[in-house]
């Protein structure tokens, strides 16, 4: 006979949760179990019915308010280690005698615990003689403050549970009088605490409609829904996330949740992965509500991970799980669900919202592991910070309302998310606005106090501590001066260590035991790189921390590899095979373990910068430790990674490295240029309708088509078109590593353009690949393109120096599938492709002026994989021009910050040197022109050629009209940065200025110059050749940059033909952006 299912309480406020669902059930639930008790793997599960419950309810309402005596409302403090079913019923039986049951960890210190009594008006406490030494700290505190508190013993199991507790006990009870007073949903069902940001832990009231509103959360209501019985062992009663499972669950959808065994009067079972997982087992549970800690744990057994993909949930939460454990377990079938809460606003994140067999775009799947999508019960409003991510702030509602507000209309969370980049209402949380330190097991550590009491020490000068996501905390430590030591002395260190502990010990009494350092978790900060400050003296957190980041990440590799000394061995000999296999282990393991393919291109499989350079380090090392191959190492170029990114081919650049001396420099470009030609050449169609392309689109509303909408470029563009009124209809395109909604938003907002135009009703954005069917959009999205495209302007380009050009060819591949789209349309299309001066780079400066057309020789070409991509695709696009379709490259120029805002975005390369400059004292100077256009002025040209109705030449140049010397242009930007007594040096001389500052953090972080050192080089060498065609009079741009002519662009452009020339108010606006966004210091 099945068992009967339960009868459930209404949600919709007419019922009080407490104590009117534990009354509900205890009359149409009666005997269903409430709790099932695992007290061994060997040992007979226990049941606790409803009933049981109840009445360990009315017992403890009985002891704790005989009769109802005194007032209602009264706070009382818990501060026990007990049992769980005792704590469960210690909540509910307090709310039940009219009292406002307060749970305390107690881990908390004697001072945090002060504190919240006393911000809540709190006089009584229930305790345990286990918790005495900490209670008599508070007590005594308190009595010489004044302050009256009276302490109650925890009632026993025998008291409250004494079926529990011995069998043969009867289970009668006395009802407790029930309050004459109905329920008021405003008023204080109970308070829990959070970390808080300010050292002590906050009290938060938990309303009766707060936790109405919880139980209608996901995590609650969603999951009594699937019948869930979550095994709750492992979640500390004091917390809201187990009052959310423990207490909530069951009350809400009726079921069973899974917990200890009781073991008083021994004390509680202490939770470990191990145990956890043995009572789930037992009970026979389906769902797991836990810490990442956990996960990561039972992640390293093949047993537990077996074991966890009968279940129908493990929600985890409270913490980072790293993508490495997650993403495993998720291939491993395990049902992985992240969930997200807060005391102050309750959990409101949706779990079981997988949906593999949704076709719709934005469904979550599996692999969206990560990703949270928030009820509809709740109004969240993200508040961009300008990097990408969104705090998350909840607006009150009707069907929401924070316990706390810290704004006008609800809660900001401080906690920090960003959007997926396909997936709209998808989200995951990156970190904090504030400093809390949240470690792996969910425990959040509120560094200040402890740092504070830490620097009080003469012989500190500051400190700064660290964990994000780990399982333990560390501290960087800056010695006083008078203590300074050199942190790589093997006597100085632990020296040092040992006369500062004292004081650290001090700071770990104040410290809850999870935020406890160790002598082993301290780095004594180097001298020659001070913990940066702010101008009142004040480390700055995130500075230091990206300073030291190395040694830390250095640190938590030495506690990790103590236990696994396993490492990666150099190849025994350097064949291409061998070298091969090594690299596949060296590049798995520099991506965190994911499988790479020897024959894609690492950066098609996640590499980036870093990712190189770590690579490359590592073939470095191996080359040095071997007395055979150590001549090789110094041939290991800055770039090599970049320019073999496929690993079989960079097998055998490093076994030539060795094997003949060195890799073939004259590795054949121009071959592999004409050769990608040929490929993306061949059968090029012709357009559909040729009388169409011949009339041009003149009879059509102009619609366009604008790939690559998000960076400076293509923000400028997009809002020119939109602001225009010519234009009927925006499509913006991108791909799916790139674009959200939010992404546009912010970049607009960095850019100073109005985002109000992202509101208009023409603009349709699109999410997709160019190398899919149907560019990856639904079959009707992409027919609507069809329809109604007049114009592509094709802007989407990665730009990356470093990278060969067999790293862009998917963006050629791109623009063919562009091609054969514009040509497939029944209705006359432009394909405006944005080009760059860089593809025809080693033009010939002598021959005068790089004139507007197409250049056949791959010569010119062979500068760097950018460039070379960029001439492949305008020989496509010529191609395509001469079967019949409108098409035209546009080789843009350097493009500079417009003179009203002056927003340059601080990662190219002029504002890299100008930030450099201010640093090293100098200015650089250069021979020869520069021809830069304002991003304004860029995008009113795109505009001019989108509107000039008939046919565009093949090629047309975007650099400025009326260049200026690159001496004048410094000498405007020096007359804003005067405060900084800058003299201009030659760019030799400032170039080997720069070579002489050491590589490390903080370096890297005021001459951000070394990181593009490869180009600065570069560009020192074509001075030279610029110096000789000053000297010539020959007509050239500063660097050896060849000049291109613009007499056809400004035919065709009014904007180009009337543009002012670079000048002082360009150079104030410019500096002004840098100084605002506090990329270079202000002035004055």
């Amino acid at each position: 006979m099945p068992a009967p299912s339960p009868v459930l309480p209404p949600l919709d406020g007419s019922l009080s949760v407490l104590p009117g669902f534990v009354d509900f059930h205890a009359t149409h639930n009666a005997d269903l179990p409430w709790a099932l008790l695992s007290a061994g793997p060997e040992l007979p599960v226990q049941s606790v019915s409803f009933a049981q419950y109840a009445r360990a309810t009315h017992r403890i309402a009985h002891a704790l308010r005989p009769a109802r005596e005194g007032a209602d409302g009264e706070v009382v403090a818990i501060l026990v280690n007990c049992d769980t079913i005792v704590y469960l019923a210690l909540i509910a039986g307090l709310v039940r005698a009219g009292l406002v049951p307060f749970p305390m960890s107690p881990r908390n210190s004697a001072a945090a615990i002060i504190n919240m009594l006393r911000q809540t008006s709190c006089h009584r406490i229930i305790s345990q003689p286990a918790l005495a030494a900490l209670l008599s700290e508070v007590q005594d505190e308190l009595e010489a403050g004044e302050y009256a508190l009276q302490v109650d013993d925890l009632p026993g199991l025998d008291q409250v549970f004494p079926s529990i507790y011995d069998e043969s006990l009867a289970d009668d009870y006395v009802p407790y009088p029930a309050s004459s007073e109905p329920y008021k949903p405003k008023d204080v069902a109970l308070y829990a605490h959070s970390s808080g940001s300010t050292g002590f832990p906050k009290p938060v009231p938990q309303r009766h409609e707060n936790l109405l509103e919880c139980c209608n959360s996901s995590i609650v209501k969603t999951a009594g829904d699937h019948k869930i019985v979550w095994g709750a062992m492992a979640l500390p009663t004091f917390h809201m996330m187990a009052v959310y499972i423990q207490l909530y669950g069951p009350l809400v959808g009726g079921c069973a949740v899974g917990l200890f065994a009781p073991k008083w009067p021994a004390s509680p079972v202490v939770p470990t992965p191990r145990n956890t997982l043995e009572a789930c087992m037992t009970v026979g549970v389906n769902g797991i509500p836990t810490v990442p800690a956990f996960v990561e744990a039972w992640a390293k057994s093949e047993e537990d991970i077996k074991y966890l993909r009968t279940l129908e949930i493990i929600a985890f939460a409270g913490g980072p799980l790293s993508s490495k454990t997650g993403g495993r377990l998720q291939d491993e079938g395990v049902p992985l669900y992240p969930w997200y809460g807060g005391t102050e606003f309750g959990p409101h994140t949706k779990i079981f919202d997988i949906d593999e067999a949704s076709t719709a775009p934005s469904a979550k799947t599996r692999a969206d592991w990560e990703w949270m999508a928030f009820t509809e019960r709740v109004q969240p409003r993200w508040d961009p910070q300008g990097d990408g991510t969104y705090e998350l702030q909840y607006v009150s509602c009707p069907t929401h309302r924070p316990n706390v507000r810290n704004i006008e209309d609800g809660y900001a969370t401080r906690d920090l998310w960003e959007p997926h980049p396909t997936k709209e209402g998808l989200w995951r949380i990156t970190g904090r606005k504030d400093d809390v330190i949240v470690l792996g097991s969910g425990e959040k550590v509120v560094p200040i106090p402890q740092e504070g009491l830490i620097v009080s020490s003469p012989m500190v000068n500051g400190a700064v501590m660290f964990g994000r996501a780990k399982n333990q905390c560390g501290i960087l430590i800056e010695p006083a001066p008078s203590h300074a030591i050199d942190p790589k002395d093997p006597v100085a260190l632990p020296k040092f260590r040992n006369m500062i502990w004292p004081i650290i010990e001090e700071a770990n009494r104040t410290a809850p035991g999870f935020a406890r350092l160790f002598k082993e978790m301290i780095i004594v900060t180097d001298p020659a790189r001070p913990l940066p400050r702010a101008a009142k003296g004040t480390v700055i957190r995130k500075q230091a921390i990206d300073l030291y980041k190395k040694d830390i990440d250095d640190l938590y590799q030495v506690v990790e590899d103590s236990g696994n000394s396993v490492g990666i061995a150099p190849p025994e000999h350097w064949s291409v095979l061998d070298v091969e296999h090594w690299l596949l282990k060296q590049a798995s393991a520099v991506a965190g373990g994911r499988a790479i393919s020897p024959s894609i291109d690492v950066f098609d499989q996640g590499f980036d910068s870093l990712h190189a350079t770590f690579l490359r380090n590592r073939v470095i090392a191996a080359l040095r430790a071997d007395a055979m191959t150590q001549g090789a190492a110094q041939h290991v170029a800055q770039n090599f990674v970049f320019e073999y990114p496929m690993l079989h081919d960079l097998a055998k650049a490093i076994s030539m490295l060795i094997n003949r001396g060195g890799p073939d420099d004259k590795r054949d470009l121009e071959k592999a240029i004409s050769d990608l030609v040929a490929k993306y050449t061949a059968d090029m169609p012709h357009p559909a309708h040729q009388s169409a392309q011949a009339n041009g689109a003149a009879a059509r509303s102009t619609v366009v088509l604008l790939t690559g909408s998000t960076g400076a470029v293509g923000s400028h563009i997009l809002a020119r078109l939109l602001a225009d009124s010519r234009i009927e209809k925006v499509y913006t395109f991108n791909r799916q590593v790139n674009i959200s909604y939010d992404r546009q938003l912010a970049s607009f907002v960095e850019r100073e353009l109005d985002t109000e135009l992202l509101e208009s009703p023409k603009l349709v954005p699109l999410v997709g690949d160019l190398s899919q069917q149907y560019f990856g959009l639904e079959e009707s999205a992409y027919n609507e393109l069809r329809d109604s495209v007049t114009h592509v302007l094709h802007n989407a380009w990665r730009v990356d120096f470093n990278l060969s050009l067999a790293s862009f060819e998917s963006h050629i591949a791109g623009t063919r599938s562009l091609i054969d789209f514009c040509c497939s349309l029944p209705h006359a299309v432009k394909l405006i492709f944005t080009s760059s001066i860089s593809a025809v780079h080693k033009w010939n400066v002598n021959l005068g002026p790089v004139p507007e057309g197409t250049i056949p020789g791959p010569e010119v070409a062979t500068s760097h994989g950018y460039g070379a991509s960029k001439f492949v695709t305008e020989q496509l696009l010529a191609k395509a021009a001469d079967n019949g379709l409108e098409c035209t490259s546009v080789r843009l120029g350097q493009v500079c910050g417009p003179n009203t805002s002056g927003a340059w975005a601080t990662t190219e390369w002029i504002p890299i040197m100008v930030k450099t400059s201010v640093n090293l004292g100098a200015l650089p100077d250069l021979h020869g022109t520069v021809s830069w256009v304002p991003a304004d002025a860029v995008a009113s040209t795109y505009l001019d050629l989108v509107l000039y109705k008939d046919r565009l030449p093949y090629v047309l140049h975007l650099t400025h009209p009326r260049s200026v010397k690159w001496r004048q242009v410094i000498k405007n930007i020096k007359t804003f940065l005067e405060a900084h007594s800058l003299e201009v040096l030659s760019f030799d001389e400032w170039t080997t200025q720069l070579e002489q500052q050491p590589m490390n953090g903080k370096t890297l972080d005021d001459f951000p110059a070394l990181k593009i050192l490869e180009y600065v080089r570069w560009t020192a060498a074509g001075d030279a050749l610029a110096a000789k065609a000053e000297k010539a009079q020959q007509p050239v741009e500063a660097g050896g940059v060849p000049v291109f002519s613009t007499s056809r662009m400004q035919r065709f452009s009014p904007t180009l033909r009337d543009l002012g020339v670079i000048d002082v108010v360009h150079a104030r606006a410019w500096v002004s952006y840098w100084e605002k966004t506090g990329f270079l210091p202000r002035s004055g």
